[in-house]
C-alpha cells in the first residue's frame, strides 16, 4: 500500500499520524540538539491544532504516512462491510485482551486496521454494551476513518460519518 522507505514530505502536504489522525506539514526545521543538527516535519493535526515535530530521520518508524489514495477509499468501505469479526474469540475474550488488541491496531499506521476496529466494535455493540474504554476506542476509530476520508474524498465529515452508519444500519 504505502512504500515507507521513499517517503518525503513537503510543506502543505497532508499526512497521517497514528493516534492523532490527518494533519499537514506546516514547515521543515532544524534544530541543533547537542551536537547534532536535526530536521524536523513540523506537522499540525487538523483536528486541534496540536503541533508535532517529528525528526525527518524517524518519520517512518513513528508511523508518519501520506494519506490514502482515493482509488483507496473503496477498500476502507469493504472492510467496514465485512460482516464477520474476523476473529470470533474477540466476542469472548475479555475486554482488557480486546482492548490491547484494538489499541494496537489504532495505534498503527494503517486506515484500513483502524476500520477493522471501528467495525468489530460497531458488532460487538449490537450485541452487548461496551465498556467505557471500548466506546472511547470506537469513537477514536470513527473519527480517525471520517477525518482521513473526508480530506482524501473532499466531502464533508457528515457525508463519510452517514455513509458509515448507513453501513451498520443494514
Amino acid at each position: 500500500m504505502f512504500n515507507l522507505n521513499e517517503m518525503k514530505f513537503s510543506v502543505n502536504s497532508f499526512v497521517f499520524y497514528p493516534s492523532y489522525g490527518v494533519g499537514v506539514i506546516e514547515s521543515i526545521s532544524a534544530q541543533r540538539i547537542g551536537s547534532a543538527d536535526i530536521s524536523f516535519y513540523n506537522v499540525k493535526i487538523l483536528e486541534n491544532n496540536i503541533k508535532i515535530m517529528v525528526p525527518i530521520k524517524n518519520a517512518r518508524e513513528v508511523g508518519l504516512r501520506q494519506l490514502i489514495g482515493e482509488n483507496e477509499t473503496q477498500k476502507v468501505f469493504e472492510v467496514l462491510e465485512e460482516k464477520c469479526i474476523k476473529n470470533p474469540l474477540a466476542r469472548k475474550e475479555s475486554w482488557n485482551k480486546r482492548f490491547n488488541g484494538y489499541n494496537t491496531k489504532l495505534c498503527s499506521s494503517c486506515l484500513f486496521e483502524v476500520a477493522e476496529v471501528l467495525r468489530d466494535l460497531y458488532t460487538l455493540k449490537k450485541e452487548k454494551e461496551l465498556s467505557f474504554a471500548e466506546k472511547k476506542m470506537f469513537e477514536k476509530a470513527k473519527h480517525l476513518i471520517i477525518k482521513e476520508l473526508s480530506t482524501v474524498m473532499h466531502r464533508p465529515e457528515t457525508f463519510i460519518e452517514n455513509k458509515i452508519r448507513n453501513i451498520f444500519i443494514q
